[in-house]
Formats: C-alpha cells, sequence, structure tokens
C-alpha cells in the first residue's frame, strides 16, 4: 500500500512538472517568428518596436533546430526586412497591421518566458 500511495504521488509530480514546462515552437512557427522579428524591428515601418522578447524566444527556440529549418528562419526574416524597406504606402500599412497583430502572439509568448503560441 504504502509503494503504491508512493507510486501516485511521484506520478502526480512528474505530471505537473509536464505541465509546467514550456512547449516548443513548430518549425512553422519558428520561421514566423523570425519573419515577425524582421518587421518588428524595421525602421521602415515607422517605428523601434522592442523586440527583444521575440529575440530571447527565437535564441531559444533555434537551438536543436535542423540547419534547413534555421536557413529558412533566415531566409524569411531577410525577405521581410528587404520586403519593408522597399514597400510602397499599401505594402507598408499590410505588413504594419501584420507586426501588429499576427505577430503579437510571439513577442507575448517571449516576454512571458514561454514557448506557448496559440
Amino acid at each position: 500500500m504504502l509503494r503504491l500511495c508512493a507510486a501516485a504521488i511521484a506520478f502526480a509530480a512528474i505530471a505537473g512538472a509536464a505541465q509546467a514546462s514550456p512547449l516548443r515552437l513548430n518549425d512553422s512557427q519558428f520561421i514566423e517568428a523570425s519573419r515577425c522579428a524582421a518587421l518588428l524591428a524595421s525602421k521602415a515601418l515607422g517605428g523601434d518596436s522592442d523586440a527583444s522578447a521575440i529575440k530571447t524566444l527565437l535564441n531559444r527556440e533555434r537551438v536543436g533546430r535542423a540547419d534547413f529549418t534555421r536557413e529558412r528562419a533566415d531566409t524569411a526574416k531577410q525577405d521581410a526586412d528587404r520586403e519593408a524597406r522597399h514597400a510602397n504606402d499599401a505594402q507598408k500599412a499590410r505588413l504594419v497591421a501584420e507586426r501588429d497583430g499576427a505577430c503579437q502572439k510571439f513577442t507575448l509568448a517571449g516576454s512571458a518566458g514561454t514557448n506557448t503560441v496559440n
């Protein structure tokens, strides 16, 4: 009986620890977050948004990624930066909307210290 109780307590502790650990971004989310980092940092889009939270998230997430995924993320970041620098007014409005909308999930996840992105 004592062993059963100890096993139940150990199982509960392991289950609780698993729930507390942050989830990892999948590859497409990682690539999207890299694009968002460029949009947040872009001076061409009219602001120096604080991109430190998303940079922290990306640095944490970069570890253990396949070379192909890291290269795709770097390319997405470079493409977004170039797109922002060469955008006309309508394109800039679309990029700002993306930065201020879809990208916010990554800045919130990075500033909260978790990788949970909905």
